[in-house]
C-alpha cells in the first residue's frame, strides 16, 4: 500500500506540478520560520537568525531542487525532459538522423524477417489447445536411425500401457495426395488419416458439423466419412454452410461430408496444409495399403501423439515409455529390436532427431548471419554518433559549467541513441513485414498445399523491440560512456576543429569491424551462390530439357485397375502420334516428385550379417520408352516391352549403384530379388542403367530400380512427353487429348521438367538460400561501405585547414588525394584480411549447407575480397577528390 501511495503522490506531483511548488515553498518557509526561532531564542534578532538559517540551508529555490531530487518523479520529468530534448537534437540534424534511423531499421528489419521465418519452421507450437501438453513418439530400431513410424497393433499397446502419463493417445498416417470428386468435378487433396480420436485428443471445436464418432471408419471400413479443413472448404467449396451430410469420393471410394475442421487449424505439420481427414480404417479401401495394415506389426506407417495428464511433462514420461518399449521388444523379438522408445515436444516433424538437428542448425546459422548484420548496423550508427559527439563537444562543455552532472550528460546522449532505436524499431517492423510478405508470397510450383506462414506474432514483435534495445544500448554506450569519463571544461578554451587522435582511431577501428563483417556476410553469400551453381551445373543423369510432365489419376475417374490399364495404354499410342512428340511413356513419380517408393529387398545369393542393415533400394514404376524419353542411358540389358505385364515373369531395371553393391564383381542381368511386399513373385533382373537423381540433387547414389508399371500398378500416374519444340507447347494438345477419351479424367501438377526440378525437393532451398545470403551480403556490403565513406570523409573534413596549409605551400593536388586515400586504404586492407579470416570460421559452420563448393572455396574469398576492396577504394574517392579541390585561401579561414 505505500508503494501504491508514493506512485500516486508521484503522479500527482507530475501533472499538478505548480501546485505541488507552491506546497513545498511553504512547507519550506515554515521550516525555516521554525529554525529561525531556534536561532532567535539564542539571541540572535529576527532577520539575523533568518540570514544564518538561509546560509546554512541555502536558497528556498535550491531547497526544493535537492527535495524534488530525493522522489523517483524526479527521475520521470527530466527522463521526459531528455526525451523532448533528443527530438529537437534530431529535428536539427535530418540528415543524420535519416541516415541512423535508416541503418538501424535494416538491421532490425533483417533480423526481424529472418526470425519470422525461424518462428514459422522451429518456435511456433500446434496449433491446437495447450500444445505444450502434445508430444510425438520415436523409437531406434537397433542399428538404424531413429523412426516415428508404429504398426497399428504397436499403437494400441503403447496406448493402453502408458495411461499414467499420457490422457489419451492418437494415431495417423503421413498425408497423401488423394483424388478428391464431387458434383461430377475431380482434383487433389491432401489428407491423412487418423484414428477417430484424433480431434478429441487435440481437443479442437468443428467450425462446421461434427468430427468422427467411435463407429466411423472402423476396422472394416465401414461408414466411409470426411472432415474437410477450414482452409480447403474456404477456397475449393466456396465456404458452403450446406456442404455438411454431402456426398463425395476419395479415389473412387464414396464418403460422406460431417464436418468442417476449426479455422487456423491446417494440420500438425509445420509447413503442409493438410485438407482432409479420413478415419484410419478407411485406408485400405482408398490407399494402397495392406489389406491387413491394422493388424499386421510389420506394418509401421502410423505416427503417434499424445497429451499429456495434466502436470506431466516429456522428461516425466521417459521411463513409462522405456518401459513400454522393453517390454514390446521381448514380446515380438522378430519384429522389434529397440534400443529405445521416446516422447518427443510437439509435432511429429520433432520426434525425428536428425531432421530436427538440421533445421535447427540451419535456423541458428541463418540467425548468426543476421545477428552480424545488426552488428554491422549497430557499428555504424556507432560511428556516426561518435562523429556527432565530437561535434557538440563544445555543447556538453557549456552544459557541464552550468552544473550539468556527467551521469546527467551521459543520460541524455544514451536516451537520444534509445529513441534512435525506437524509431529503428518502427522503421525495421515495415522492413520486417514486407521481408515476410515476401516469403509468404514465394511460389513453390508444387500440386502439395505447403503453407510457409511467415507471420509477426508476439515472438517476433518481442524479438524486434529487444533487438531495438539492445541496439539502443550499444549504439549509445560508446559516445555516452565518453561524455561521462571526459573533462569537458578545456574544451571551452579548445577550438572546434580539434580532434584527438584516440577519437579517430576508434572510428577506424569500429570501420574495420565494419569492413570484416560485411566481407563475412558476402563470402557466405558467394558460396552459397555457388553452390546453387554447381547444383543446377551437376550431372543428374537425365535431360530435364523438352520434357512435359502431366499427372493423371484414373482411380479419381472411377475406373478400376483393368480399365485403368486400358485408357493409360491409348493415351500412350494417341500421344505418340502428336506432332513434334518424340516419345511418351508413363511413370509412378517423376525425379523430385511427390512420391517416393522404397521397398526393403530379399535378394538372391546376398546375405546380410548380424546388426547390418537389411538391403533397402527405392524404387519406381514406369512405362515402356521411359529411358528413352528420360535420355536415361541403358548400359546393359533391354528395356522393358509391352509383353512384361502380369502373365510374364516379373522383371526389373536396376541402376549402377543396385548393381554394384548387391552384385559386386558380378553380371546382375538374369539375377533375382524379391521385395517386403511381395515375396512370391521373383523379380528378375534384365537391364542396367546409369545412375540418376531421383529424389535428392546432392550426395551419394543409392540403390534404384524401375518396374514396368503393367506388373506394378500405382494411381495416380504422370504423364512425359518428350518434345522436339519447347515442351510448354504441347501443354493444350495432350490435355485435350486425356479429355478426348476421358473428359471426367482429372488432369493436374502440369509442369515441365525443368520447373519440376524448381520445387521443394529440388532446387528451391538452395535457390532460398542463395537469395536470402545474398541479400544479406548486399545490405552488409552497403553498411560496409557507408561506414568507410563517413569516416574518410569526416576525416578529411577535420583537416581542411592543414590541407589549405600544405596547399598554400605548394602541394600538389595529386599528393593530397594520397594523402586521403591512404587511411582508406589501411582500413580497407585491414578489414579485408580480418574479415577473410573470420570468415573460413563461418564458412566451416556452413559446409553441410553447401553442395559442390568447399567453404574455402579460393575464387570466392578472392572474388568477394576484390568487391569490397574496389567498393571501398570508390567510398574513399570520393571524399579524397573533394578534398583535392579545396581553394587554399577558403580553408586557411576555415573554422
Amino acid at each position: 500500500m505505500s508503494l501504491l501511495r508514493s506512485i500516486a503522490g508521484g503522479l500527482r506531483s507530475l501533472f499538478r506540478k505548480e501546485q505541488v511548488s507552491q506546497e513545498l515553498g511553504e512547507e519550506l518557509n515554515d521550516f525555516f520560520e521554525l529554525a529561525a526561532e531556534e536561532k532567535m531564542k539564542e539571541g540572535m534578532s529576527r532577520k539575523d537568525a533568518l540570514r544564518a538559517v538561509r546560509l546554512e540551508r541555502g536558497s528556498l529555490e535550491v531547497s526544493k531542487e535537492i527535495v524534488r531530487s530525493a522522489g523517483w518523479e524526479f527521475f520521470v520529468e527530466t527522463l521526459w525532459q531528455d526525451l523532448r530534448f533528443a527530438v529537437r537534437m534530431l529535428r536539427k540534424s535530418p540528415g543524420f538522423t535519416t541516415v541512423a534511423i535508416l541503418t538501424l531499421a535494416l538491421g532490425i528489419g533483417a533480423n526481424a524477417a529472418i526470425f519470422s521465418m525461424v518462428n514459422a519452421l522451429v518456435l511456433r507450437p500446434l496449433p491446437v489447445h495447450a500444445p505444450n501438453e502434445v508430444a510425438s513418439l520415436a523409437s531406434q530400431p537397433h542399428g538404424l536411425g531413429s523412426s516415428n513410424g508404429f504398426s497399428y497393433p504397436d499403437f494400441e499397446d503403447i496406448r493402453d500401457q502408458a495411461t499414467t502419463v499420457f490422457r489419451d493417445m492418437t494415431g495417423m498416417q503421413p498425408s497423401h495426395m488423394d483424388g478428391f470428386s464431387m458434383n461430377g468435378q475431380s482434383q487433389p487433396i491432401w489428407t491423412s488419416y487418423v484414428t477417430t480420436n484424433f480431434f478429441q485428443v487435440m481437443d479442437l471445436q468443428p467450425a462446421l458439423g461434427t468430427f468422427f464418432g467411435p463407429s466411423d471408419g472402423g476396422i472394416d471400413g465401414s461408414e466411409p466419412v470426411l472432415v474437410l479443413s477450414y482452409s480447403f472448404w474456404k477456397n475449393h467449396m466456396g465456404g458452403d454452410p450446406n456442404i455438411v451430410g454431402r456426398s463425395a469420393s476419395i479415389n473412387g471410394c464414396p464418403v460422406t461430408i460431417i464436418g468442417v475442421a476449426p479455422e487456423g487449424f491446417r494440420g500438425i505439420y509445420s509447413i503442409l496444409d493438410t485438407q482432409g481427414y479420413l478415419p484410419v480404417g478407411m485406408a485400405t479401401a482408398t490407399l494402397d495399403s495392406p489389406k491387413d495394415f491394422l493388424t499386421n506389426r510389420s506394418v509401421e506407417n502410423i505416427e503417434i501423439l499424445g497429451r499429456l495428464k495434466p502436470g506431466m511433462n516429456v522428461g516425466q514420461a521417459q521411463p513409462v515409455l522405456a518401459v513400454v518399449g522393453r517390454q514390446l521388444s521381448e514380446q515380438y523379438p522378430e519384429i522389434h529390436k529397440w534400443d529405445w522408445l521416446q516422447a518427443f515436444p510437439g509435432g511429429p516433424l520433432n520426434a525425428n532427431p536428425q531432421d530436427t538437428a538440421v533445421i535447427e542448425s540451419m535456423a541458428a546459422f541463418f540467425l548468426l548471419l543476421v545477428g552480424l548484420v545488426l552488428v554491422l548496423a549497430c557499428m555504424n550508427a556507432a560511428n556516426l554518433l561518435l562523429v556527432r559527439a565530437a561535434a557538440r563537444q563544445p555543447e556538453m562543455a557549456v552544459r557541464a559549467a552550468f552544473g550539468a552532472g556527467r551521469g546527467r550528460l551521459a543520460r541524455q546522449l544514451l536516451t537520444e541513441s534509445l529513441l534512435l532505436a525506437a524509431l529503428g524499431c518502427v522503421g525495421g517492423i515495415v522492413v520486417g513485414v514486407a521481408a515476410s510478405r515476401s516469403v509468404n508470397s514465394i511460389n513453390f510450383a508444387s500440386a502439395i498445399p505447403l503453407v510457409f506462414d511467415v507471420t509477426f506474432d508476439w515472438r517476433v514483435l518481442a524479438y524486434a523491440v529487444g533487438a531495438a534495445l539492445l541496439t539502443g544500448v550499444l549504439v549509445g554506450m560508446t559516445p555516452a560512456v565518453r561524455a561521462a569519463r571526459r573533462d569537458l571544461n578545456p574544451l571551452l578554451h579548445e577550438s572546434s576543429r580539434t580532434s584527438t587522435g584516440d577519437r579517430q582511431r576508434a572510428r577506424s577501428v569500429l570501420v574495420v569491424a565494419e569492413l570484416s563483417g560485411s566481407l563475412m556476410l558476402l563470402i557466405i553469400a558467394g558460396l552459397f551462390v555457388r553452390s546453387l551453381r554447381s547444383v543446377e551445373r551437376s550431372d543428374l543423369g537425365f535431360d530435364p530439357d523438352h520434357v512435359l510432365n502431366l499427372t493423371i489419376s484414373p482411380t479419381d475417374a472411377g475406373y478400376d485397375e483393368a480399365q485403368a490399364s486400358q485408357f493409360l495404354k491409348q493415351v500412350l499410342q494417341r500421344a505418340r502420334a502428336l506432332p513434334a512428340v518424340e516419345s511418351a511413356s508413363l511413370a509412378a513419380t517423376i525425379p523430385m516428385g511427390h512420391y517416393n517408393y522404397g521397398e526393403e529387398l530379399k535378394i538372391e545369393g546376398y546375405e546380410t550379417s548380424p546388426g547390418q542393415q537389411r538391403p533397402l533400394a527405392g524404387y519406381n514404376a514406369v512405362s515402356r520408352e521411359y529411358f528413352r524419353t528420360m535420355r536415361i542411358p541403358l548400359i546393359r540389358g533391354r528395356d522393358f516391352f509391352d509383353s512384361d505385364d502380369r502373365t510374364s515373369q516379373y522383371v526389373a531395371v536396376v541402376n549402377e549403384e543396385m548393381a554394384r553393391r548387391y552384385w559386386p564383381n558380378q553380371d546382375p542381368i538374369g539375377r533375382h530379388f524379391t521385395t517386403g511386399k511381395d515375396s512370391t513373385h521373383p523379380i528378375q533382373v534384365i537391364g542396367v542403367v546409369k545412375n540418376s537423381r531421383t529424389q535428392h540433387l546432392t550426395g551419394s547414389f543409392r540403390p534404384y530400380f524401375y518396374r514396368p508399371l503393367t506388373q506394378s500398378y500405382v494411381t495416380p500416374v504422370t504423364l512425359q512427353l518428350r518434345t522436339a519444340l519447347p515442351a510448354a507447347t504441347a501443354f493444350h494438345q495432350a490435355v485435350d487429348l486425356i479429355h478426348s477419351l476421358a473428359p471426367a479424367m482429372p488432369v493436374f501438377d502440369v509442369q515441365t521438367m525443368t520447373q519440376a526440378l524448381n520445387t521443394l525437393n529440388g532446387l528451391l532451398l538452395y535457390q532460398v538460400g542463395a537469395a536470402l545470403t545474398a541479400s544479406l551480403g548486399t545490405l552488409g556490403l552497403l553498411l560496409g561501405l557507408v561506414g568507410v565513406y563517413g569516416v574518410v570523409s569526416y576525416a578529411a573534413a577535420q583537416r581542411t585547414h592543414e590541407i589549405g596549409i600544405r596547399m598554400a605551400l605548394g602541394a600538389a593536388r595529386s599528393s593530397v588525394l594520397k594523402m586521403i586515400l591512404r587511411q582508406g586504404l589501411i582500413v580497407t586492407a585491414a578489414g579485408v584480411l580480418v574479415g577473410a579470416l573470420l570468415a573460413g570460421a563461418i564458412g566451416h559452420l556452413a559446409r553441410d549447407l553447401l553442395a559442390g563448393v568447399s567453404p574455402m572455396d579460393p575464387l570466392t574469398y578472392v572474388c568477394a575480397s576484390g568487391l569490397l576492396a574496389a567498393v571501398s577504394l570508390l567510398a574513399c574517392y570520393i571524399p579524397a577528390r573533394r578534398a583535392m579541390r579545396v581553394d587554399p585561401m577558403v580553408a586557411l579561414r576555415y573554422e
